[in-house]
Formats: C-alpha cells, structure tokens, sequence
C-alpha cells in the first residue's frame, strides 16, 4: 500500500535534503580509516567508508553523528587522483592479479587485468603503469584497472630510474635520429679555426656546447680590458625546423641529466659528435665577440657572427682549479698557449665575479652533490662537490654571453625566448616589507629603512638588488630562506624584462643548444638578424605561448624527476648505514607543525624530524608561521636556516624516505 505513496516519497527527500552535506578530500592513513578534509573542518572516515574511496579522492559526503563525534559518509566522487599511476604487481591467494600503487597513503590493493598490449609475463614485485576502470562512487562497482605499461622488473637496479621517468612520463630513450645530416644552413661563415678555443668541462662529458677565446686588449703597450670570444655549438645547422627531430625537441625541451648518465634532447650523434666541440675537430659555431674593461665593464657593443671554430684542447675542471689553485703535483698546461688562455680567463672571471658582486647578485655558495654509481647502478659513494675556479669561469663566461644575447635580441628581433624573474611576488610584497622593517630598522635608522624597504622600491630590480646586498653579510641562510617564501617562480617570456634573482636588467640562454631547447629558438633568431646585417630580409618568427608554457612544464617535471630519483637513491645507500645510527651536522629547510625538515650537509638528503622526537609534550610546542620556527615552553628552540646535529633513525624504503631525530 505504500508503493508509490507520493507522501512517502516527499518525506524520503526532506529527509534527504534535511542530512548535512560537505565537498573535500579524503586524506589516507596508514591505518584502515581516514579523514575527509574541507576547507573549515576535518571529519573521520570509517573502515568500511574507506573501502569506497582512495587517499586524494575529491567527493561530496553526508556528515552523520555517531555518539558525539561527526564522521563524513561519501556519496558521490567529484574528481579521483588515481587515473594514471605507478604500481607494483602482486598476485592474491588465487593466483588473481592487483596492484599496489606507489603512494606513501594509498595501502589498498586493488584488483587488475594486464592489456594485451603488454606482452611480458608480469611477475611479483614487477613495475608497471596502471589506469584506473571503476571506482566504487562512480561505477557503483570495487576498485578496479588496467595494467597498460610495464616498466621493470622488481629486481632491475635501476628501477629508481625507470619507475621515476614513467611517474613523469618522460622518455628513457634518446630523441630517434636520422640516417644521415647535411648542413642546411645557407650562411656564410667566417673562418675561425686559427683561434685558441678551449673548452673546459667535466672529464666525462661528450655533448660540449661553449669554447673559449680570449685576448688582452691593449693600448700603447698597456693592457685595458680583455676579448672574449663565446663560440657555441650550432645544431641548428643540421635540424630542419619542420623535422621530427625537432618537434622531439621542442616536446622534451631540455636534456635529462640524471645521477650516472643523461637523457639527451638532441639525438646522440648531433649532441656527442656532430655538434659537440670536440678538440681538434672543426665544427659550425654562432659566435659572441664581447669586450669589457679590466673591471670586467662591458665597453663596445657586442657582435655575433656564424663561424667554423676548432677547440685546440678539452680541459677538466678539477685540473684546471688544482692548477691555478697551486695544488701539489697539480696538471700542467700542455702548451703556452692553452696555459695563456687559461691564465688569462681567470683574470677575466675574477673581474666579472666583482663585477656581478657590484652591479649584480652572485649565487649563493652551495655544494652541489654526486652520486658515484657502479656500472649496475648500485650508490658507491654520495660526494658534495663545491663549485671551483674552473666552473666560475665558464659560469662568470656563459652568464656575459647570455646578458649580450638578450640585449642584442631585444635591439634586433624584439623578441626571444628571456629568463625572467619578477623578485617578490605581488601579493607578499606587503610581508616582505614588514619582515625587512622588523629584522633591520631601529630607532636610528627607521626613516631611511622605510623608504629603501617600501612597497614600490621593493618592485624595482635597484631597489631589490639593494635589499639583498644589506642581508648578505649576516652570517647563516635565515634571511635568505624567510625571504624566499615571498618570491615568485623564474619564468620564460617573449620579451625583455629583468631578472631579479641575478641582478640583471635582462637575460637570454644561448650557450646550451644541445641541451636546452629555448636556446635552438633564440639560435635561429640570432642567425636570422646575422642575415639581415647582410641583406637580407627575413621576418623575426615570436616564440609561442605553446612554447613558453611548454618550457616551463618540462623545466619543472625535470626537477620533480631528479627530486624523485634522488630520494630513492638516498634511501638505498642510508638504509645500507641505519642500523648504525649514523649522525649527521643538517640545516632545516622547513618548520611545520608536526616537525622539521632537514637537509644533510654531508651528502644532500632531506630528512624529516617528528614533532614528538623534539618535545614529549605538544602542547608546549607552538610553531610560528611568520618566523617559521619553532617554539617550546615559550622560547624559540628551532627556526628555518639553523644547523642542527641529528640521528637518523629509520629509513622506510617504500615511501622513499628518511626519518631521524635531533641530538641534543
């Protein structure tokens, strides 16, 4: 009698409408339930709930009181964060396939069936990608994928590798060459070869792209500034721009390099034979002419032109520095005239770095870190290597070039592929003032502070440059971390605009053709002004937004890639340490409310430090956004850029990462 009672109906939808009704995102645990978390509150998720959602899930759920507490009940999935993703294969009691997905909160297997697509015979512990078919809130059904790629087996050493480019999809494989290159450029080209290029690079690099000329300029028998002549390798030369080779290129937009090999951008016989300025070999050039005073002042304005150019000899940066660092039984010039060009470049790079120091910013001194490889990928060693005399003066020599490139694009083609970055970020120019006028004014000084900190001087390239030399004195990175939070991201544009993060009023690569694909752009472009100052009249081609964009992606991914397999690595090589509870001396990166994250001196990793290690009772514990530090029974204990001692303590190999505890 009740069947299509339309009162009953009515009741069942006030019902319904009356039941409280929230959209967030379903935060996993490493336990069975979990959390959905909105923009206001934060509600549990049963055990059998959870079964219904995956940790990353957007979905809109019916809040319910059980007893005095509210739980989230999911009724409906707005968006999954599972659709592609990294898994691991495993077979359950009846020999059926799953997968487990490489995600440090998502612990569910999840039932699978492999593509026909996929001919290897999947083993337990293999790599593969998997794409999500049903979803119990959308499909009203279990989990349930696709296998759709294999990736490694379980026991391939480099998996870290592998498994990573496929989280990214990115390529393993070098760009696919040709059979055979011609040289399509039409230009003339100047003769070049009797000059002393060198090129100075890592022993085992192949894929050389800048050598060096320089001469002292003279006047009546004195010295008054130096020649410097950038000759850079020209692989645009041979790629057509309609090829495949180069729509590859301009996908993957730069070269891979990644701890024990590279992933190049460019196929192998253009970036490590054909193009590379291999010594004693002749090879086409686009070359920089640039002269400067002996306090390294750019004085004439510079010119480029095609060449042919032979390097006459590939130096080793760690020869070069023990070299001119007088280091005993250091490597010696094998000739006058590469220990002349050698000699000379060092003067050049001193003044430049001066030069820079004064009416620019230099890079702050940072270790960069190595891992050494055996040939089976296995982490022999993790070495921090600081940047020395012989990588200044190729940096001091390819920044020069790239300052000329940018002026010289702007005066000719109104356009280019620049690197630019704006300093603050607009909407933490308020916060940056603040902080500078609390660390830095007083009584005495606050007047002056106020105008040199304001808003509007904080937004031009003088006014920032003027900031960031009154904080370089202070001894530790607390400043210059506190103030990085309110910067924005380096961005490639079309036109010419500063770079603040260098002191720069502008600033364009193209010393890096082989590995960068900007800089085959800003190539064509500088060849395309060259043939113009002959006659000819050819149009300026403006880069894309589709290519900007696409840059800026690729630059990013190739980071998150190299993040990534770092972690890992770091993990294999400390597990091998744990047990002995190593220490270490660490700077924190990062304060949270729930601890610190570190970064080794020693070696580079990035360990974290649970809140409960540091203190027992939390609710002594206070963390101080502004300050980003932390605050234990009213005094500041921990804050951003302090070096601390600590204890690693474990390593979980599946979630990749380091947990350790601080050393009192």
């Amino acid at each position: 009698m009740f069947q299509n009672n339309p009162l009953l109906s009515q009741l069942k939808q006030q019902l319904h409408d009356s039941k409280v009704r929230v959209e967030g995102t379903v935060k996993g645990t490493d336990k069975a339930y979990g959390f959905l978390e909105t923009d206001k509150e934060t509600f549990f998720i049963s055990p059998p709930d959870m079964k219904k959602v995956v940790h990353g899930d957007k979905i809109k759920a019916v809040i319910e009181e059980v007893g005095d507490k509210k739980q989230a009940v999911p009724e409906e999935l707005v968006e999954t964060l599972l659709t592609r993703f990294i898994a691991k294969v495993r077979f359950n009691k009846d020999n059926k396939l799953q997968v487990l997905v490489d995600h440090p909160n998502i612990n569910q297997p999840i039932g699978a069936v492999q593509l026909k697509t996929v001919p290897e015979q999947l083993k337990e512990g293999d790599w593969v990608v998997a794409t999500l078919k049903t979803h119990p809130l959308r499909d009203d059904r279990f989990l349930f994928a696709q296998v759709s790629e294999f990736i490694c087996r379980a026991e391939d050493e480099f998996a870290p590798w592998w498994v990573t480019l496929a989280r990214h999809q990115q390529s393993r494989y070098p760009v696919q060459g040709q059979d055979s290159y011609a040289m399509l450029d039409q230009q003339t080209r100047e003769d070049l070869t009797a000059l002393h290029f060198v090129t100075i690079d890592s022993e085992s690099t192949q894929d050389m792209d800048d050598a060096l000329y320089i001469e002292k300029i003279e006047q009546n028998g004195e010295q008054t500034g130096w020649r410097l002549v950038v000759a850079i390798a020209d692989p645009t030369a041979y790629i057509d721009i309609h090829s495949q080779i180069e729509q590859d290129a301009k996908q993957r937009c730069f070269t891979n390099y990644l701890p024990g090999f590279n992933i190049p951008m460019l196929p192998r016989e253009l970036s490590d034979d054909l193009c590379s300025l291999m010594p004693n070999k002749i090879r086409p050039a686009l070359v920089c002419y640039i002269e400067t005073d002996l306090k390294g002042e750019i004085t004439n304005q510079p010119y480029f032109v095609s060449a042919y150019v032979q390097s006459k000899a590939k130096l080793a940066y760690n020869k070069v520095s023990d070299y001119l660092e007088q280091q005993p039984n250091a490597w010696q010039p094998e000739t006058t005239e590469i220990a002349e060009q050698v000699n000379n470049l060092h003067q050049f790079a001193l003044a430049r770095m001066q030069w820079r120091k004064t009416h620019g910013l230099l890079f702050k001194e940072k270790p960069d870190y190595s891992f050494v490889l055996a040939e089976n990928g296995h982490i022999l060693d993790i070495k921090a290597e600081h940047r020395r005399i012989a990588n200044q003066i190729v940096e001091e020599s390819m920044i020069i070039a790239n300052i000329c490139a940018a002026h010289y694009l702007d005066e000719q083609a109104k356009t280019g592929i620049f690197n630019v970055h704006k300093g603050f970020d607009n909407k933490f120019l308020t916060n940056a003032h603040h902080f500078l006028m609390a660390n830095f004014a007083n009584d005495d000084n606050r007047a002056e502070l106020a105008q040199r900190y304001s808003v509007e001087n904080l937004t031009t390239l003088n006014g920032y440059c003027q900031m960031r030399h009154d904080i370089e004195p202070f001894a530790g990175d607390y400043y210059e971390f506190r103030l990085r939070r309110f910067l924005t991201f380096a961005e490639f544009k079309a036109e010419l605009a500063p770079h603040f993060g260098l002191g720069l009023t502008g600033y364009a690569t193209w010393t890096s053709p082989i590995r960068k694909y900007s800089d085959m752009v800003n190539h064509r472009l500088i060849k395309t002004a060259i043939a113009n100052q002959h006659g000819a009249n050819l149009p300026f081609i403006k880069p894309s937004d589709d290519i900007l964009a696409r840059l800026q992606e690729s630059r990013r991914q190739n980071r998150l890639v190299e993040r990534d397999i770092a972690d890992w690595l770091y993990c294999r090589y400390l597990n091998e340490k744990v047990a002995e509870k190593p220490q270490f001396e660490a700077e924190i990166q990062d304060v949270m409310r729930g601890g610190l994250r570190v970064q080794l001196l020693e070696n580079g990793a990035s360990v974290f430090i649970p809140a409960s290690t540091i203190h027992p009772n939390k609710d002594e514990v206070e963390l101080n956004s502004d300050e980003i530090a932390l605050y234990i029974k009213g005094e500041r204990c921990y804050k951003i850029g302090d070096i601390v001692k600590i204890q690693l303590n474990e390593v979980k190999l599946e979630t990749r990462s380091l947990i350790g505890e601080v050393v009192i």
